[in-house]
């Protein structure tokens, strides 16, 4: 269990097992914060993606991909049910997406193509 400082200054407790992706903030969000995919939803926290991700010492460590806009993603690979490549509806530009991680009913679009995102992936404990 560790804990987590929530936007909102609250302090939550959360089994470092049940977070299936961290990443940062997207582009038009206001401030540094934080969007962490736990069990029950998105937590946004005042602690950056990259010291959360090292923080958690899940064993496989989360997976380090990297957005669309460039930023970095980390996905718990055992928590991968597919991968894909994005339909033309998802692509946000010219070699910006090439490949869907889907864990469960969250997608998650990456920079990597597919072969490498799956060996990324693999390499963490998905079995995509």
């Amino acid at each position: 269990m560790i804990v987590i400082q929530a936007l909102d200054g609250t302090a939550v407790g959360v089994d470092e097992n049940v977070v299936a992706l961290v990443a940062g903030p997207y582009p038009h969000d206001v401030g540094p914060d934080t969007y962490h995919g736990v069990d029950r939803g998105v937590l946004v926290t005042t602690e950056s993606a990259a010291a959360l991700a090292a923080r958690l010492g899940v064993d496989p460590p989360l997976a380090k991909l990297t957005r669309p806009n460039a930023t970095p993603v980390w996905i718990k690979g055992p928590a991968v049910t597919s991968l894909r490549a994005p339909l033309p509806t998802e692509r946000q530009g010219p070699g910006a997406v090439n490949a869907m991680v889907i864990l469960g009913h969250l997608h998650q679009t990456v920079h990597e193509d597919l072969a490498t995102a799956e060996r990324v992936l693999n390499a963490h404990g998905a079995h995509v």
